[in-house]
């Protein structure tokens, strides 16, 4: 099979030749660009400064190192993240080179970094041009601003005072489309669009204060979200006219949880949210045939299953540290979805961890979660710099030692 045919079986709910390698293939499911210059060194790739794509420092998956890899998919437009082209042609002259923690990798030319004497990097637009943020000397990653937690209900919207757009400039929907039909002809690789339409992380005020809202007014919320399924069903019926032929997967972000459980309890989410993931996800499915991959941090057992009644196609990063969110436990409860990423996750695995323990973890993790399909391999999240290389290497050796799917299939399991 090719990768495609292979991907676009396991998103039908088929049993492919093997478990499709989707590292790389999300804005969450890849490695920070030190940790790309590792796995470079290890699969022995040309060496080319890797590409900067969003605020956590993640790299753009180059296609020599999707080759090397046996990748599947392909990750062609990271629209909210990054402020230049991830591929297609012309795109080399939207990315410059630049020192960064003592390295050298290719940015956005439209983006600034400064490196201060005590060895801090400033990044003066910020995430999606909003200013000035900063990493700390020592951190690798960008922090940011202080929170200011003024809690004065005054300024608390209301539902007529949000009115996300449902438009999206032409000229964008015709470069996505180049860039879709072109990546689709050259390569035959899964192609998966990063993040790119409303979603419902919307937290007035901030993270503190904006659950503090939605304790406050429920309902407020709740119509909130439903405008902001509408804006998202809009932009969706665009995206899919300029790329539906071409991919398959949207994908989606909401952070539901932290390690121990959820921000805001499951009779809450069932109350405000769940009505308008329903009508979200079943829209969707009426509107394109690309799935929609929708990244949750943390633990997030108590509503999955929720989740996939209201018409959820792909969980990912599938953060297997979180309080019940054992491999095992989720692929017995909520198989019917399909879990992209729980092969590898560094709050399980210490940087002094031996190959043969992280080998032994991440095939183990790999094979219950693939059992009898619904898998697409890769880490928890973005992989961090400080992984060893020898990591890499037991993660990649125990997806191919394990990816083919007569290993991990039962008798009965529906066959592409």
């Amino acid at each position: 099979m090719t990768s495609r045919e292979r991907v676009r079986a396991v998103l039908d709910h088929q049993i492919p030749d093997r478990i499709p390698n989707g590292l790389g293939g999300c804005e969450t499911a890849g490695l920070h660009v030190i940790a790309y210059k590792k796995l470079q060194d290890l699969l022995g790739v040309e060496k080319k400064p890797p590409r900067i794509d969003s605020f956590e420092a993640n790299a753009v998956f180059e296609l020599d190192v999707i080759k090397a890899i046996e990748g599947d998919i392909v990750l062609i437009a990271s629209p909210k993240l990054c402020k230049s082209d991830l591929r297609g042609p012309g795109v080399e002259s939207q990315w410059k080179e630049q020192e960064l923690w003592g390295r050298r990798f290719l940015v956005s030319v439209e983006d600034e970094y400064i490196t201060q004497p005590d060895g801090s990097v400033i990044w003066k637009e910020g995430w999606r041009g909003g200013g000035p943020v900063i990493a700390r000397p020592g951190s690798f990653f960008f922090d940011e601003p202080p929170e200011e937690l003024n809690l004065d209900e005054t300024e608390y919207p209301r539902p007529e005072d949000v009115n996300p757009s449902h438009h999206w400039p032409d000229a964008e929907l015709r470069r996505m489309e180049e860039i879709a039909r072109f990546m689709y002809n050259e390569t035959d690789l899964s192609l998966s669009i990063g993040e790119c339409l409303p979603d419902f992380q919307y937290l007035p005020g901030g993270f503190f204060k904006g659950w503090m809202f939605i304790a406050e007014y429920p309902e407020r919320m709740k119509e909130i979200l439903s405008k902001l399924a509408d804006a998202a069903l809009a932009r969706l019926r665009l995206l899919d006219q300029a790329v539906g032929n071409y991919v398959d997967i949207v994908n989606m972000a909401h952070d539901l949880g932290h390690n121990l459980g959820l921000f805001v309890g499951p009779e809450k989410f069932r109350e405000i949210y769940k009505p308008n993931y329903e009508k979200l996800f079943q829209g969707w499915k009426k509107i394109s045939r690309m799935k929609c991959c929708l990244h949750s941090c943390g633990a997030i057992s108590e509503v999955l299953g929720d989740l996939i009644e209201c018409g959820l196609d792909i969980y990912n990063p599938v953060q297997i540290s979180g309080a019940n969110m054992e491999p095992e436990y989720l692929k017995t409860n909520f198989g019917d979805v399909i879990f992209w990423g729980g092969a590898y996750d560094h709050h399980l695995c210490s940087p002094e961890e031996s190959y043969e323990s992280v080998y032994e973890k991440t095939s183990r993790n790999i094979k219950a979660l693939a059992k009898n399909g619904g898998c697409i391999m890769s880490g928890v999240h973005n992989l961090l710099p400080e992984i060893p290389i020898y990591h890499l290497k037991a993660v990649l050796d125990a997806w191919k030692d394990n990816r083919d799917y007569r290993i991990n299939t039962h008798k009965g399991a529906k066959d592409a």
